[in-house]
């Protein structure tokens, strides 16, 4: 329960939300990379505390398989590729894509018993997926396909950027719109007055939405430009979370015509978890409108890599102070417009104790079973 203060509707996070003590989800498909980031060489990536190496085969599909030999716990991304198998450059052993074991030069034979973890992979646009839970498993109802990355009619941008701090934080930055017109002030993607816009939260089983209306907001002159749109503008600001690993955004700009013209975006926020204070944090923006228009893609980059770069920075200064300030009895105090980020730390402590005590559940069935 939420502790209160003398001030009404502030109060202090209590022990019911996610924190940097909480278990990463592994029951879920994320992003592990961009799709042409994973080529013929050989590439690392941790991913919730387990090392892997990607590459692809030789007719293109993608491979991840545990990037520690099970010899010498040699790091396999510094070998080569034989075929379609990845090689130890320590005693040359060689591993299939499913991670067997195709041959082991000093006995001249292929051990079952040596082997490497291989992971369940899944390319969806520009997206990599990798499911992190048992890998004969994989639940693809919790694949969340992005179709404006994949269809003609719509165009996007994109970038990645490693943060040095915990991805929850990532979740309560994007619910909290409130730090637009301060932290993103250059960028004219808000002004101090939206911050006390009223927010509506619908949360119905592992799903929580949220939506905000912005009026008279700025609009980047080539918009304009290609649509004809006329001020003042209004937007209405959508935001979905339905796995631990992706913020889903929407705007939509609506004008002053008749009938009214609109301009509709959707800002992909992935949040790829490294470890408990790391992550990996790929980002797309799509639009249907002039997709053609090269100029304002120019924009849309330059506007999502500066804006982005400061959310980035202001959670790795966070989570600097986390490290450096050991206060026991500090909480941090919580307001009404953080109640969309506090339901996502809810829900995602809540995934997380169910699959623990599945888990062990499972555990203890195996125990049984021997």
């Amino acid at each position: 329960m939420t502790q209160t203060t003398s001030s009404p509707g502030i109060g202090m996070k209590s022990i019911g939300v996610a924190d940097r003590d909480t278990p990463l989800l592994r029951n879920y498909w994320y992003v592990a990379a961009f799709a042409d980031e994973v080529t013929r060489t050989p590439m690392r990536r941790t991913i919730l505390e387990e090392d892997i190496v990607f590459y692809r085969t030789e007719d293109g599909k993608p491979v991840a398989v545990q990037n520690r030999c099970p010899h010498r716990s040699f790091p396999l991304h510094n070998g080569e590729l034989k075929g379609d198998r990845i090689v130890c450059p320590y005693h040359g052993m060689e591993f299939n894509p499913d991670g067997s074991c195709a041959n082991v030069p000093a006995l001249n034979s292929a051990p079952r018993a040596i082997r490497l973890d291989a992971y369940p992979l899944e390319q969806d646009g520009p997206f990599l997926w990798i499911w992190m839970g048992d890998p004969a498993k994989p639940d693809y109802s919790r694949l969340i396909r992005q179709e404006w990355c994949t269809s003609p009619d719509w165009t996007y941008v994109r970038g990645y950027m490693y943060m040095e701090a915990n991805y929850l934080g990532l979740h309560e930055n994007l619910m909290d719109l409130t730090h637009f017109p301060f932290l993103h002030g250059k960028w004219n993607i808000a002004r101090p007055e939206h911050a006390a816009a009223p927010a509506t939260i619908i949360e119905e089983g592992n799903v929580i939405r949220q939506f905000e209306v912005h009026d008279d907001v700025d609009l980047p002159p080539a918009i304009v430009a290609a649509t004809g749109m006329i001020k003042p503008f209004d937007r209405q600001a959508h935001h979905l979370v339905q796995t631990p690993g992706m913020h889903q955004g929407k705007q939509v700009t609506t004008d002053a015509s008749n009938p009214v013209k609109e301009d509709v975006q959707h800002i992909i926020h992935i949040m790829t978890p490294e470890t408990r204070t790391s992550t990996h944090y790929l980002w797309a923006i799509a639009r249907s409108s002039a997709i053609e228009d090269a100029e304002l893609s120019q924009q849309m980059q330059m506007v999502g890599e500066g804006a982005f770069m400061e959310d980035k920075v202001a959670l790795e200064e966070i989570e600097e102070i986390y490290r450096r300030d050991r206060r026991p009895g500090f909480r941090e105090k919580i307001i009404k417009t953080d109640e969309g980020g506090i339901r996502v730390l809810r829900m995602i402590a809540r995934l997380a104790a169910e699959e623990q005590k599945e888990m062990g559940q499972e555990q203890q069935a195996a125990v049984a079973a021997e």
